[in-house]
């Protein structure tokens, strides 16, 4: 009859171990600790698969995982992030090892990131571990609360003069690139990936699999300056994206972005191709006259709900303001007069109850 398991004392690491159902586990270099280590393991079975598997072998199951089932975008950031954390703690790393200062170590270690690419790490860190854990092979996450830096906010919006020196300092095929930007008030990754077989006359559509959030069509409205560009590359490529580089090779996020930080330290201003889209919507909303919610679906958001947050500059605004003021207070004589013909139209046209019950299920 076998005996009774118990923690074993190891001279080669000076380390206890225990087995445990024929896998070993390392219990550390304190005996006393060990002991009580050992103790919630055996009471606890199901918290043994942290403490056999590295955080190497479940970011790899993790990333097969998301290469299937998400978007070659999502993945490759996902890798990014994730080997460099790898690197940062080790391939021999346990899973129910890892502790909050793991994370905060090597957040420190990359001083170039922004706040938002902090954020974005670490919250893949922490996805990782969840989907370990909603996927069976982790009891509970050993990283239920970590403090992200907040993500910066890009509410940059650029006065006509601005766009224009933009304009200026443009040259070659980015110029045809940010007017389109700024005419569709797109999303920069929906204009580097529009291909002939997205446009339908004045409007650009992408199919529920290729839009964001995957769960409806894009619909992108052309104004007639950003048609006249789509017609003319359409043309050119019949087949593949239809903004591309002077080398003929489609735009890429970080060569954009490094064609606009040089044009940032040239102009004096931060440049970036968000502050076209975040342009529309400023333009839209003030001189424009659009309503929230329109405006929500022209930019191809679900509501007005990221409206109100991204764009809440607009309260700076004081003129804005004014004017929006102004036309919410109508006189009680206006209002009088207004309520009289509305009860008087109600009266004509609510004739029957069917019609009535009609209009309100409407």
């Amino acid at each position: 009859m076998a005996g009774k398991s118990k923690p074993f004392f190891r001279k080669q690491t000076q380390s206890w171990y225990c087995s445990i159902d024929g896998r070993q586990i390392r219990l550390g270099k304190d005996k006393q600790a060990a002991e009580t280590k050992f103790h919630e393991l055996m009471s606890d079975r199901d918290s043994i698969g942290s403490e056999i598997t590295t955080l190497y072998a479940l970011s790899q199951r993790y990333l097969d995982w998301v290469k299937e089932n998400r978007k070659q975008g999502t993945y490759d950031n996902n890798l990014r992030y994730l080997k460099s954390f790898i690197e940062s703690v080790g391939k021999r790393l346990k899973v129910g090892q890892i502790k909050k200062h793991h994370i905060t170590k090597w957040a420190a270690g990359n001083p170039h990131w922004s706040a938002t690419a902090t954020n974005d790490a670490i919250a893949i860190v922490q996805r990782m571990l969840n989907w370990a854990v909603e996927e069976g092979y982790l009891r509970y996450t050993p990283l239920p609360k970590v403090r992200k830096p907040r993500r910066q906010r890009r509410d940059i919006v650029y006065t006509n003069d601005q766009w224009q020196q933009i304009k200026d300092a443009a040259t070659g095929p980015l110029v045809e690139f940010l007017d389109f930007l700024y005419w569709t008030g797109c999303r920069p990754k929906e204009a580097r990936i529009v291909e002939k077989k997205h446009v339908h006359d004045d409007l650009v559509i992408f199919p529920a699999d290729e839009s964001k959030g995957e769960t409806e069509p894009r619909v992108i409205f052309l104004s007639p300056d950003a048609k006249a560009i789509i017609d003319r590359l359409a043309e050119l490529r019949l087949e593949g994206p239809l903004f591309r580089n002077a080398y003929g090779n489609p735009w890429k996020k970080d060569a954009i972005k490094c064609r606009l930080n040089r044009m940032s330290k040239k102009l004096g201003f931060r440049v970036i191709a968000y502050g076209a889209r975040h342009s529309y919507a400023t333009n839209a909303l003030t001189t424009g006259g659009v309503d929230p919610i329109s405006l929500a679906h022209l930019m191809g958001h679900k509501d007005t709900a990221m409206v109100s947050r991204v764009y809440s500059h607009l309260a700076k605004n004081l003129d804005y303001l004014r004017s929006q003021a102004a036309k919410a207070v109508v006189s009680p004589a206006d209002s009088g007069g207004a309520s009289s013909n509305r009860q008087q139209s109600d009266q004509g046209s609510c004739s029957t109850g069917a019609e009535v019950n009609e209009e309100q299920s409407v």
